[in-house]
């Protein structure tokens, strides 16, 4: 079994390794670094995936979300 990268941006495509808690995920398998994530908001609820325009649950789409 080979060994997964941690993810990447895919608006500036640096590693969220260091900040995997306020990364956002889409549903087609991409990550948004919390830097980026303003650029691709619709308003303070929801943003919208740059790949395949999902819209996502900011708080919903962190892979660790707090109770």
């Amino acid at each position: 079994m080979s060994e997964r990268t941690p993810p990447v941006c895919f608006s500036c495509g640096k590693s969220c390794a260091n900040n995997m808690e306020n990364t956002h995920y889409c549903i087609c398998d991409i990550a948004i670094c919390h830097d980026c994530i303003n650029s691709v908001k619709k308003n303070n609820e929801i943003w919208i995936c740059p790949h395949c325009k999902e819209e996502n649950d900011i708080e919903g789409s962190k892979l660790f979300r707090t109770p």
